[in-house]
């Protein structure tokens, strides 16, 4: 799983003798963060969910730990519980806080509003409801109420797209993944934590380039 962040204060930072401009700095760590996230999802996946003002929107997005407690821009409060449950089984809580803990639930209702197409927002919904509603149907609860053993098998079927779920909502399993890495490594806990970063005078900078012996794009995920 690719793991990357950019993130800078306004100011000039010198590096190897030369002057940089806030926006060159800017513009060196996106070009960083997006040729390391197409290696983990590939260019043309990466190109589709990074495309137009996805970054800066993601940059923007302020984690809220009360995101739960009301409807969002596009799920509404039990959808965005069962997302946050399933954000926790992706990207879990380990030595450092986990996708659920820095709120990529609420990155994502937020991202899809922004960024994504009717189309794309309704699928995501529909991914959400099939999920509570398989779980319903095989286990007569609510997924949220699942022990993680039940949870766990859920997603796996539909990660491989074996029955009841088909080939079709496996890619649309897949798409919502690459969201939840995407918010994650793109929140402070997910760039500053989880990766090897050069340090910039007040503030962080993930996407930098490592050696087969480092940690650094390594997954501590589930389904990847």
């Amino acid at each position: 799983m690719v793991k990357g962040k950019a993130m800078h204060k306004q100011q000039n930072l010198e590096l190897t003798g030369c002057q940089l401009t806030n926006s060159e700095m800017e513009s060196k760590s996106r070009r960083k963060f997006i040729s390391g996230f197409s290696l983990m999802i590939g260019g043309t996946a990466a190109a589709t969910l990074l495309s137009g003002t996805a970054i800066s929107v993601a940059m923007a997005y302020t984690p809220d730990i009360k995101s739960t407690l009301n409807d969002g821009n596009i799920f509404n409060q039990l959808q965005l519980q069962l997302l946050k449950q399933i954000c926790a089984l992706v990207i879990p809580k380990t030595e450092t806080l986990g996708a659920a803990e820095v709120d990529t639930h609420g990155f994502i209702d937020n991202q899809l509003f922004h960024c994504h197409n009717k189309s794309e927002q309704e699928k995501n919904v529909q991914l959400i409801n099939l999920i509570e509603s398989v779980s319903n149907k095989q286990f007569s609860k609510s997924f949220i109420t699942l022990h993680f053993d039940k949870q766990f098998q859920l997603l796996t079927a539909l990660d491989l797209g074996e029955k009841p779920f088909n080939q079709d909502q496996r890619s649309d399993f897949k798409s919502l993944k690459q969201l939840i890495c995407f918010g994650y490594y793109t929140s402070e806990v997910g760039a500053s934590q989880e990766l090897r970063y050069d340090a910039v005078p007040d503030g962080y900078q993930g996407s930098i380039p490592y050696k087969n012996n480092e940690a650094s794009w390594g997954s501590q995920g589930l389904f990847f």
